[in-house]
């Protein structure tokens, strides 16, 4: 395999140079991507924020972590 070239990891296909300059870490072609319902998923985490001892809450923290999808 060519430097810079990819295969999609579910069909074989050539990635194009286009998405692998917009998403290098791509390991799958935008068709089995859209087949798959896309190639990351996203994990939200929203906790409350107070006092200690207190049951008010006074605000809110949100985390968004990014995984990876298993590919079948």
């Amino acid at each position: 395999m060519n430097e810079g070239i990819k295969e999609c990891r579910v069909c074989s296909i050539e990635i194009p140079a286009g998405r692998l300059r917009a998403m290098p870490e791509t390991e799958v072609c935008v068709g089995c991507s859209e087949r798959i319902g896309g190639e990351f998923g996203l994990k939200v985490t929203i906790s409350g924020t107070g006092k200690a001892g207190s049951l008010k809450i006074t605000g809110q923290e949100i985390t968004v972590k990014r995984y990876r999808k298993r590919l079948h």
